[in-house]
């Protein structure tokens, strides 16, 4: 029997506008959904209950009491997300925004086996050229990836460049090369193109995003899925800002010599330009 999980994700790419807020919804919420009646769940979804009976038999469950037991089984007590519902009261609150945060960080890393992690490394430190790929929300993310990678490593270049088209960056794409893609929801359909675009040239792509990927995700070599649901009005990408960082400091520890020689050159240059304060 596939998980809800699962099943939400292998059908997420057909579902209708209300089925898919709900669907990340619970997606976001994991165990912690199972402490709702399906009234109160498409309520926090902004959908009608009819349409959470619609999503609940196209994931082929029978009613959602059977869905939200499949739920209940598989998250077991102790998921950070299954103690927020205890702080439903102070959603208002910093309190309430840093446990959530705290929550969506630990709930993405249990997700991650530690193989997949390495991989993505593997991917990162042994191309000969890396992109980084980020639009609108996720470009922010993306921008800070290249940072840490062009410390300890040459030819990280970051897409999209400001008034250009991605056609040149992408024409000589090869399987020496590397895309690291961020794909958080809202996105621009070019990034599955460049997905596709990679995948067709034998080019090894790392993506990082949210339930949401849906069938972009089947372009790349490694994925992960990043808990991002905020507390309140916007997405938190606690969790993959962290995950980059340990996969940039992943990339360093890799490289070894080459990333400590690399950063002393930088280092060295810093000191000559004076173009950083003490």
């Amino acid at each position: 029997m596939h998980s809800l999980v699962q099943r939400i994700r292998d059908t997420y790419a057909g579902l209708p506008v209300g089925e898919r807020k709900l669907a990340e919804l619970i997606l976001e919420m994991q165990g912690d959904f199972a402490a709702y009646s399906a009234t109160e769940l498409a309520s926090r979804a902004g959908v009608s209950k009819a349409t959470g009976a619609r999503l609940v038999r196209r994931l082929g469950y029978a009613d959602f009491h059977e869905m939200r037991e499949q739920a209940r089984n598989r998250f077991q007590s102790g998921s950070p997300l299954a103690e927020l519902s205890g702080t439903q009261g102070l959603e208002g609150t910093l309190a309430h925004h840093l446990g959530h945060d705290i929550a969506c960080l630990t709930r993405t890393v249990e997700t991650i086996p530690a193989e997949r992690a390495q991989a993505a490394v593997n991917i990162l430190a042994g191309a000969q050229r890396v992109t980084v790929v980020g639009f609108r929300n996720s470009y922010p993310l993306a921008f800070y990836a290249r940072e840490l990678l062009v410390h300890v490593r040459p030819q990280v270049n970051l897409l999209p460049v400001s008034g250009q088209t991605a056609s040149e960056e992408l024409s000589d794409l090869g399987p020496t090369d590397a895309i690291l893609a961020f794909g958080f929801r809202r996105r621009p359909p070019v990034l599955g193109r460049i997905l596709r675009i990679a995948a067709a040239a034998k080019t090894p792509t790392v993506l990082l995003g949210d339930s949401s990927l849906g069938e972009i995700g089947k372009a790349a070599n490694v994925v992960f899925h990043c808990f991002s649901r905020g507390a309140r009005l916007f997405d938190s990408y606690v969790a993959a800002m962290s995950l980059v960082n340990y996969l940039g400091s992943g990339v360093a520890l890799a490289l070894g010599t080459s990333a400590h020689e690399r950063l002393r050159r930088i280092e060295s240059l810093h000191e000559e330009f004076s173009d950083l304060e003490p």
